[in-house]
C-alpha cells in the first residue's frame, strides 16, 4: 500500500471505537513489511491479513475495521465473507470485547463453529489517562516527577522542548528527528541487530510520510542540540498512539525519558488516552510501562475458527 493509497483509505475507515495500537492507521501503513501484512477492502470493510494470504487457504486476520457511516452488520458480513473464501480462518490481535462480538455472531449465525481464544501478555497495550501523564500528580507518580525535576535542575536554562504536528513540521525538524534516531542507533551498535535496522527504516518512513500519517511529536533540546524525540499518531479522536520515544544516552541518565514523556503529554489534552503500545515480553520494558501506572492493560487474543 502506497502513501497515496493509504491517505485515501485513512479518510474512510472508522476507528472511533478502537483502543489498540494495531488499529492505528499509521501502524497499519508503517509495519506492512515487518509484519508481512496486507490490507484488502471488501464491501466497505477493511481486512488486515498477516502472512502469505491466498483465497481458499489459511487466513490470519485481525479484527475487521468498518468504513465510516456503514450501517450494515460489518462483523456478520465479514465472518460470512471470510468463511466463504478461506479454508482455515484465524483471528488475531482481538481485544476481549471484540472476541465477544465475534462469539455472539458465531452463536447466532454460525452455530457449528467456535473459537478457543488465547492471549499473549507480550502483545497487551498499555493505555494511560492523558491528564495523569501530563500532571504526574500524587504519590504514585512521585518517582517520575523526581526524574523530570532532576532533568530540569541538571540542565537549568539550557534545555527546551518543541511540540510539532503537521501544521508546523518542516524539513529541519524532520532532519533533527532522524539525527536522534541515527545517534541512538549508533550508540547501540544497531547495525548488528535486525530488529533495530527494521525499526530505523520504519522511523525514516514515518518521518517521510509525516503529514499523510497525521503524526505529531516532540523534540527535547540541550544547548539547542536535539537529544530526544517522540512520534505519535491518532488511533481515534480519543486515543493517541505513541509510536517511538528515543533519548541519547547521556541525557537519558538525567531523566530525559521522563521529561519528554511529560512535556509531550502536556500538549495532548484533546485526547483522553495515550496508548504506549506493548512491552514485547521484555522484562525491563514491562517494568517501565507498569511504573507509569496504566489505566488500562489492553489484552489481545487470537484463535482459530473450528467446527464443534
Amino acid at each position: 500500500m502506497t502513501a497515496v493509497e493509504f491517505s485515501q483509505l485513512l479518510q474512510n475507515i472508522d476507528t472511533s471505537t478502537f483502543l489498540g495500537n494495531d488499529c492505528s492507521p499509521a501502524n497499519i501503513f508503517l509495519y506492512q513489511e515487518q509484519q508481512q501484512s496486507s490490507v484488502f477492502v471488501h464491501n466497505q470493510v477493511l481486512y488486515r491479513f498477516f502472512g502469505n494470504i491466498q483465497k481458499g487457504k489459511h487466513a490470519k486476520c485481525a479484527f475487521p475495521i468498518p468504513f465510516k457511516y456503514s450501517t450494515d452488520d460489518f462483523i456478520l458480513n465479514s465472518i460470512d465473507y471470510l468463511l466463504k473464501n478461506y479454508s482455515i480462518l484465524e483471528f488475531c490481535l482481538c481485544t476481549e470485547s471484540q472476541t465477544k462480538l465475534i462469539d455472539n455472531i458465531l452463536n447466532l449465525h454460525f452455530p457449528e463453529y467456535h473459537i478457543e481464544w488465547e492471549s499473549d501478555r507480550s502483545q497487551s497495550d498499555y493505555l494511560y489517562l492523558q491528564q495523569n501523564l501530563a500532571q504526574l500528580q500524587g504519590q504514585k507518580y512521585q518517582k517520575k516527577k523526581n526524574h523530570v525535576l532532576h532533568f530540569i535542575k541538571t540542565y537549568e536554562n539550557h534545555w527546551n522542548f518543541l511540540y510539532f504536528d503537521k501544521s508546523n513540521i518542516d524539513e529541519n525538524i524532520k532532519k533533527q528527528i532522524i539525527l536522534i534516531e541515527e545517534k541512538w542507533f549508533q550508540e547501540r551498535n544497531g547495525s548488528s541487530f535486525s530488529e533495530l535496522i527494521a525499526e530505523r527504516n520504519i522511523i525514516h518512513n514515518a518521518v517521510e510520510n509525516f503529514e499523510v500519517l497525521n503524526m505529531s511529536g516532540g523534540l527535547l533540546y540541550i544547548n539547542n542540540e536535539p537529544v530526544a524525540m517522540t512520534l505519535a499518531s491518532p488511533i481515534s479522536a480519543s486515543v493517541l498512539d505513541i509510536h517511538f520515544e528515543k533519548s541519547l544516552a547521556e541525557p537519558a541518565k538525567n531523566g530525559a525519558y521522563a521529561a519528554i514523556n511529560q512535556f509531550f503529554a502536556q500538549n495532548c489534552n484533546s485526547y483522553e488516552y495515550l496508548n504506549r503500545e506493548e512491552d514485547l515480553g521484555i522484562p525491563g520494558l514491562r517494568k517501565a510501562k507498569l511504573s507509569y501506572k496504566p489505566d488500562i492493560i489492553l489484552d489481545k487474543f487470537s484463535g482459530i475458527l473450528q467446527k464443534k
